[in-house]
């Protein structure tokens, strides 16, 4: 018998060996833990399907052919457990058991996309593992509730402990006197497993720390010239630091990777260019020291992305907004050039500069919007919603005195703007009951009684079939107020 396998003794002196009842207190107290302890371990419950053994050491799903589906006997005991053992120290880990949680609340809760946080990051599952091996959990909705409904509060233990654990790696690998080793790939993706867990989490100045760490760590090894040959890590970095940007109003800390890009993103605004806003400017086209030139290139990307969101729509359905690569190539360039310029709200001039700062705020209402539906945007549902409505409720911002005949392409990129700001706005919101007013007075200025002669108009700037659903909510409401 290995020693391991031994019954463990407690060995009591004593001068009186029938003498029980006269040993000394301590003596007595041992004894009786030790019992009690045998006790405990006596009556614990055995496990569940014993015949079912995952050996604790690197992934070997071939030798587990159990685990290659999600057949019994896999989900017949505690899958957590299973998991728990299999993962290991993925760095990935904690994000993966955390979207777990996620996705499983969703769907116990009926949620909708639009209503609830999260954060996909979808190079996660090409980089761990584990999650590309189990990707199949994901999209099994009775297998997310029921992990959900069972162990909801140790996922989140689990998942605590796993970042822990990841942050105890990268400090000892940080550590090292060899600066290679201490500034590898692998230390990278380490960092940015931690900050995608924070921002699923909703811990986002945690995320912001991590960040600028990994920022150092990249200028460490000379910016981003050192990660020239690894496409997977420039865009996994690309994608962060757009996220980073869209939380918190700043500049993003890295030029656009065009070579990966470049062939969804276009810097010729005369393409594309919705008819109201290109007669705006030619009708501005006297006025000097416009600041934000650039938003026009990004309405007009914009433009491009609708189309090519809507043609997607039409052949995959709802199945596209399980793609957030797809997406995320091209609404990410968008939102890079949205943010990539320096002051960007104040000390305007110009009545086109006070215009296009609105528009710009629309556009990002607009991408914050696309990323809910992917299910990839963690923060506030009305991100810059209240800032834009602000905007469009300052009437020297949006007089109609740049040019004759302009006022009405005017009306239609507001009208655009506060539709926008309707279907983002949550129900019952002071933000809604706003955007539906600011609706209502335009439709007055423009004599239109009818609400789909407005949408006519709507449409001229970029517009997608999925804004339909929660525009229902935001018409009633403002054909109530506009009979009244």
């Amino acid at each position: 018998m290995s020693p391991s396998k031994q019954q463990r003794l407690l060995w009591v002196h004593s001068t009186e060996p029938t003498g029980v009842r006269r040993r000394d207190k301590p003596t007595m107290t041992k004894i009786r833990r030790h019992i009690m302890e045998d006790i405990g371990k006596s009556r614990r419950k055995p496990q569940q399907n014993p015949q079912f053994v995952i050996e604790i050491g690197s992934p070997a799903f071939a030798d587990h052919p159990e685990v290659n589906s999600l057949l019994p006997p896999f989900w017949s005991q505690d899958p957590l457990s299973v998991l728990e053992q299999q993962w290991q120290m993925d760095t990935f880990s904690a994000y993966g058991l955390s979207l777990l949680a996620a996705e499983g609340k969703r769907l116990l809760c009926n949620a909708d996309a639009l209503t609830c946080e999260g954060f996909s990051f979808p190079f996660a599952f090409t980089s761990s593992a584990f999650l590309r091996h189990f990707r199949a959990i994901f999209s099994d909705s009775s297998v997310l509730k029921g992990i959900y409904h069972q162990s909801s509060a140790k996922i989140r233990v689990m998942a605590l402990e796993r970042s822990s654990g990841t942050i105890s790696c990268i400090e000892a690998t940080l550590a090292n006197p060899s600066f290679d080793l201490a500034t590898a790939d692998r230390v990278l993706y380490a960092v940015l497993s931690a900050i995608c867990y924070n921002l699923l989490s909703l811990e986002f100045d945690q995320a912001r720390v991590h960040w600028e760490g990994l920022v150092g760590l990249i200028a460490a090894r000379g910016e981003k010239q050192c990660l020239k040959d690894n496409n997977e890590l420039r865009l996994m970095i690309f994608w962060v630091d757009v996220a980073i940007c869209l939380l918190f109003n700043t500049s993003p800390r890295y030029s656009l990777p065009l070579d990966l890009t470049q062939a969804m993103f276009h810097t010729d605004p005369s393409k594309g260019l919705p008819i109201p806003l290109s007669r705006i400017l030619a009708a501005a086209e006297a006025e000097v020291g416009v600041q934000l030139t650039h938003v026009p290139v990004c309405v007009a990307g914009l433009s491009e992305v609708a189309i090519t969101i809507e043609s997607e729509l039409a052949a995959r359905g709802n199945a596209l907004w399980n793609d957030e690569i797809f997406l995320g190539l091209r609404i990410n360039p968008l939102a890079h050039g949205l943010f990539d310029r320096a002051g960007r709200t104040t000390g305007f001039s110009s009545h086109l500069d006070q215009a296009l700062e609105s528009i710009r705020l629309g556009v990002i209402v607009w991408i914050i919007w696309v990323k809910r539906m992917c299910r990839s945007w963690p923060g506030s549902p009305m991100a810059y919603v209240p800032e834009l409505l602000d905007m469009l409720s300052v009437e020297s911002s949006w007089a109609a005195n740049t040019a004759s005949g302009a006022s009405d392409d005017i009306l239609s990129v507001r009208l655009w703007l506060s539709v926008l700001c309707g279907i983002a706005s949550c129900h019952g919101s002071r933000e809604r009951e706003t955007a539906v007013s600011l609706i209502a007075e335009d439709m007055h200025r423009l004599n239109r009684k009818e609400w789909n002669e407005v949408m006519v108009r709507v449409r001229q700037m970029p517009w997608i079939s999925s804004f339909q659903t929660p525009l229902a909510e935001v018409k009633s409401h403002v054909q109530l107020l506009h009979v009244s």
